[in-house]
């Protein structure tokens, strides 16, 4: 929390102060531990599709294709779309939820010059009202671009029976939604704010015991004749109802980036869910999570885009990971495979080394108790740096986060200064890791002036998914400007930090 306290009047009349100072209970999302009451969520889904209407109007035009999804999210038979769950906290007690999901959906119409970006959706519920979240990206030809992360853009009717509870589990099912004023803006104006959106339905688990970290074990895993050979993968700690119980695929080959997306190089891949029926191609996971399964795999092969693997030249593995190109990496594990080399003399002796890391938490923390903006008059800008936030993603998971902020009204005796006087300017750079180097990839905030600042909630610094992992430092330039009509006194407002 950001307390801003104006000074007391000084030598001039129409001369002020203000005061900036981080109070003990800020709201920082992620920041800690969970409290008693608050439960981590770990799985689920969410459906919308926007506006039906809007979805039609799109599939009309030139793009190649209209719409596309990516990152985990998919197309529903009705045209709406799913995304899975990326977790989140629900308070049980008070019922404050933060239930984020994952995907990214892409409306094109490039004869209407504009692509509009729609990914990660969050739902969030306090105190009897709900809101429905989400990055946007808008380029168009027609106006300056427009890049949200988290923008507000839909609010949500809940009632006491909707979003429902059972036992562990969360379920709304078509909560009405009302499109805001940034999402109006976000989506270009194609509507108004107070128009209806396609209701939206989502369920989430929290709770109950924590999963099981997964393992792979592969018999026999070195030593294999280079012609070929039949291997046993046996799994454990998997968890079938991921994702919309997609299951995970098993398959054998080089480690690549992104090697969920690049599938291609591959040699071989068996799908393995709690519904399949085995075949060569496919195999069933057992409700504990586990599996037994084979994969015949050979030293040399040819991937689907015409090139040769030669696994006694590069490392191969046995990879798992989320089918159906889903963005959860908690199903990654890489089991390494090695060959006997073939041909005249020498030899090689190997031996496996292993290492567990564990993961750590995502916090946030501020340097220093309080921040003082020079005492300045009426129609002029009160300037001074925000204190630094320090970020720390030591998850290990790479599924990004994003520190906003947003500041009430400011108050006095006197009167009030709107909340969107307060702009800033923000800055972000990542802590160079001694070890290994950078850390990912911090992207700093879009600047907001003053009468367009920080009455709405503006991200401060973001990282993308895959590129979060590190340690990262946040700050701005504060901008104060102060109307001609604010009377002469001390002010105060609250500023919060919500990382998530």
């Amino acid at each position: 929390m950001v307390m801003f306290k104006s000074g007391a009047v000084r030598h001039r009349s129409m001369r002020w102060a203000a005061v900036l100072a981080l109070g003990a209970s800020a709201a920082l999302v992620g920041a800690g531990p969970a409290s008693a009451a608050e439960a981590d969520i770990t799985g689920g889904s969410l459906t919308w599709g926007f506006k039906s209407s809007f979805r039609n109007y799109v599939k009309t035009g030139n793009g190649n294709p209209p719409i596309a999804v990516s990152n985990g999210a998919t197309v529903n038979t009705d045209g709406t779309f799913t995304f899975p769950s990326t977790g989140g906290t629900r308070d049980a007690g008070g019922g404050a939820t933060s239930a984020t999901y994952g995907g990214t959906v892409v409306f094109s119409y490039p004869a209407h010059f504009f692509t509009i970006t729609l990914a990660n959706p969050t739902v969030a519920i306090s105190g009897g009202t709900a809101a429905l979240k989400a990055d946007v990206d808008l380029v168009t030809t027609e106006s300056e671009p427009v890049s949200v992360k988290q923008a507000t853009i839909a609010t949500l009717t809940v009632s006491g029976s909707n979003p429902a509870t059972s036992g562990n589990t969360v379920t709304g099912s078509n909560i009405a939604a009302v499109l805001t004023s940034q999402g109006a803006t976000a989506f270009n104006g194609f509507y108004t704010a107070g128009e209806s959106l396609d209701p939206v339905s989502f369920t989430f688990s929290t709770g109950g015991a924590t999963p099981a970290e997964p393992t792979v074990t592969v018999t026999p895993s070195h030593g294999l004749d280079p012609a070929g050979a039949t291997i046993t993968v046996r799994g454990a700690g998997f968890d079938p109802d991921a994702n919309n119980a997609a299951g995970i695929y098993v398959s054998f080959g080089p480690r690549v980036d992104e090697h969920w997306a690049n599938a291609g190089v591959l040699q071989v891949t068996k799908w393995v869910n709690k519904t399949n029926e085995p075949t060569d191609a496919r195999d069933r996971m057992a409700a504990d999570g586990s599996f037994n399964t084979t994969l015949p795999i050979s030293a040399v092969y040819t991937d689907r885009k015409g090139n040769q693997v030669d696994c006694t030249q590069v490392q191969c593995y046995v990879i798992t990971f989320a089918a159906r190109g889903s963005a959860d990496r908690s199903q990654d594990t890489f089991i390494p495979i090695t060959f006997t080399r073939t041909g005249g003399g020498g030899g090689t002796a190997q031996q496996r080394i292993t290492s567990t890391v564990t993961g750590g938490p995502l916090t946030l923390s501020v340097a220093g108790s309080g921040v003082e903006l020079p005492a300045v008059g009426k129609g002029e800008y009160a300037k001074a740096p925000l204190n630094p936030a320090t970020v720390a993603d030591l998850r290990g998971i790479g599924t990004g986060w994003s520190l906003v902020g947003q500041v009430s009204d400011f108050a006095s005796a006197g009167g009030v200064i709107a909340a969107n006087s307060l702009g800033w300017s923000p800055t972000a750079t990542a802590v160079v890791d001694p070890i290994a180097g950078s850390s990912g990839v911090v992207t700093p905030g879009a600047a907001a002036a003053p009468g367009a600042g920080l009455g709405e909630a503006r991200a401060l610094c973001t990282a993308a998914a895959g590129a979060s992992n590190g340690i990262f430092t946040c700050g701005a330039e504060l901008n104060l400007g102060v109307p001609a009509s604010a009377a002469a006194g001390d002010y105060v407002a609250t500023l919060t930090l919500t990382l998530s």
